[in-house]
């Protein structure tokens, strides 16, 4: 397992696809965040707080999680290395475990350099060191849960096909649903009291309860629950007589 999860880790660091993807992730979180104008620049809040980082770095996620797990199993299926490595002294747990540790890891990486911002803005504090530390520590434990329930996701999508295109696409598609969708539902108010029950669903409500700065076990434990069942299902998939 440790062997596989190094393997996939230097196979995506040493691609054009892993470099172009931390690049896109860094430049547009620069850009969006110190550069352009608008509710999300941390210059423009007037105070010193990252709340705006961590409330649109989930959608740059819907986009670039997809894109560093399309091919993780998808093309293990089409080049028929998916068999061989069943084959070996490796079940179905230990692949799917080793590529999700392996993207979460990519996810930790591509996040590290944005502790940079963190500094400025602890500098430009009034006085320096006016930021709520307890509140950035929350909000990328938050980030680290999120990204590894898309990966989780990323890895189930692309457990069911040999298509790249298609595990990205599929992949994007459900992680916007499984984030923002029960949450945009209840906001409607059609289910009346169950509206509240409904968007408890959403992975928006537990991340951004996590981003208040208070880490409340039940939100980290439904981020648990749902990266064990994902990543249940891929294993399911790629088991034996499934492959």
């Amino acid at each position: 397992m440790k062997a596989l999860y190094k393997k996939e880790l230097r196979a995506f660091l040493s691609s054009i696809i892993g470099t172009v993807v931390l690049a896109v992730f860094l430049m547009v979180s620069g850009l969006f965040h110190w550069v352009f104008p608008g509710q999300w620049n941390l210059l423009n809040a007037g105070v010193a707080e990252m709340s705006g980082f961590f409330l649109f770095t989930p959608w740059i996620f819907l986009f670039l999680i997809p894109a560093i797990t399309m091919r993780s199993i998808a093309e293990e299926r089409k080049n028929g290395t998916l068999e061989l490595l069943l084959t070996h002294p490796l079940n179905a747990y230990r692949i799917v475990w080793s590529k999700f540790l392996a993207g979460t890891t990519l996810v930790a990486l591509a996040l590290l350099p944005t502790l940079f911002g963190y500094g400025v803005l602890h500098i430009l504090g009034n006085p320096p060191g006016n930021i709520d530390g307890g509140s950035v520590i929350a909000g990328y434990f938050g980030l680290i849960l999120l990204g590894a329930a898309f990966v989780a996701t990323g890895l189930l999508t692309s457990s069911r096909t040999d298509s790249q295109v298609v595990a990205f696409l599929s992949s994007a598609l459900v992680c916007m649903i499984v984030y923002y969708g029960p949450s945009a539902l209840g906001s409607y108010a059609l289910f009346g009291s169950a509206d509240i029950a409904v968007q408890w669903f959403a992975m928006e409500t537990h991340f951004r309860s996590i981003g208040t700065g208070i880490i409340v076990v039940s939100d980290a434990a439904w981020f648990a629950a749902y990266i064990t069942i994902a990543l249940a299902l891929a294993q399911r998939n790629i088991q034996p007589g499934r492959a």
